[in-house]
């Protein structure tokens, strides 16, 4: 983050993110990469030119149509974020499809700080925020996680109709080699994009081993 950033003159820092994001609100159920060819979806940056190469019609359309846009089936589908956010919009009330998450893990926030004044403060205070946004990124995720529990909890009380979904093993396999046609593009045009790229593939094969035989496993066999 500090190589990205330092040229700008800004410090960078995770500020927290909301963890796994759902696949979206659709209409329809969606079953084969037919149902997806011809589509009208709002889902916008990486995922919606993976999105765009398997035939959706992707489109980007203000949030305060978005519901509007759904209820009128001006579009087919959307993603917006997750439960605990995706409540405060209304889209639970008029599509009953609710999908799984394929694309973003944990979408993470960052703070910005000048570089310059950053350097100039007393050791303690650099100290005091760096806890600080520790500490606030620490308390995003779990607040959100949080209100996610929530929001689900009524959804599936009040509007008994939703059915949660996951796109099938073709469509997923699909997905996944759009998006890794994409990173290989964009990483032969970009070598800092290859360097941050190449660094998440590895430490990403260093982590998963231990997700799996932890968390993966703990949730498995506690079901």
């Amino acid at each position: 983050m500090q190589k990205v950033y330092s040229k700008h003159g800004i410090l960078a820092y995770p500020a927290g993110n909301t963890g796994v994001q759902m696949g979206g609100w659709f209409k329809e159920e969606i079953k084969t990469l037919d149902d997806l060819k011809g589509l009208k979806m709002r889902i916008p940056g990486f995922a919606g030119e993976i999105m765009t190469k398997i035939g959706v019609l992707v489109t980007n359309i203000a949030p305060g149509d978005l519901y509007t846009s759904l209820e009128r089936v001006t579009i087919d589908a959307l993603e917006w974020v997750g439960p605990g956010m995706d409540i405060k919009m209304g889209f639970h009330k008029v599509a009953n499809y609710y999908y799984t998450g394929w694309h973003e893990p944990g979408p993470d926030t960052q703070f910005y700080i000048n570089k310059k004044k950053f350097n100039s403060l007393p050791s303690d205070l650099q100290m005091i925020l760096e806890v600080a946004m520790k500490a606030a990124a620490s308390d995003m995720y779990t607040y959100n996680y949080h209100l996610s529990v929530l929001a689900w909890t009524k959804m599936k009380k009040d509007y008994p109709k939703i059915q949660i979904k996951s796109f099938s093993k073709e469509i997923v396999k699909e997905l996944k080699k759009e998006n890794q046609k994409l990173l290989t593009e964009i990483k032969s045009k970009n070598s800092l994009f290859n360097e941050i790229i190449t660094s998440q593939e590895n430490y990403l094969k260093q982590v998963r081993p231990w997700t799996m035989i932890s968390d993966y496993l703990y949730i498995k066999e506690n079901q």
